[in-house]
């Protein structure tokens, strides 16, 4: 439907006449409107998840998880210190939002977000090191 809509003049017109009829929906429309921003958030030229992190969730024991950087500063909600991070979850089209400290935050070095969204909805078993071999 996507290469249809963005190839060819009908299919555009039938593609956002469908869009149109569907936001429009009572009920439906919030549920179509959040959908749609959030895959647009992983394809398409409006992409939002290209800042991999690794956040601090725990002390004792240090435990870090990959995410991605929504929101560099959170002062327009009364957090100046602090900001939002989206945590896929491995396996689903889900996550969370965290807002944490700035210091708890760390870019991912050597890895671009493509990677990094693969590595976290895999649950980490993509990557170069095979998980046996550690010791």
């Amino acid at each position: 439907v996507g290469y249809i809509g963005t190839k060819f003049l009908l299919g555009r017109w039938v593609v956002e006449t469908f869009d149109g009829i569907i936001e429009q929906t009572p009920g439906i429309k919030y549920i179509y409107t959040s959908v749609k921003d959030v895959m647009g958030s992983f394809v398409g030229d409006k992409k939002k998840f290209n800042h991999p992190v690794w956040v601090k969730t725990n002390n004792n024991p240090e435990v870090w998880r990959i995410g991605f950087l929504t929101q560099k500063d959170m002062s327009q909600w009364g957090e100046g210190n602090k900001v939002a991070v989206y945590l896929p979850h491995s396996y689903a089209i889900s996550g969370w939002v965290i807002i944490v400290n700035k210091d708890m935050v760390r870019d991912v070095a050597g890895m671009n977000a493509a990677e990094a969204m693969k590595f976290a909805v895999s649950g980490g078993v993509t990557g170069t090191v095979d998980a046996s071999s550690v010791k």
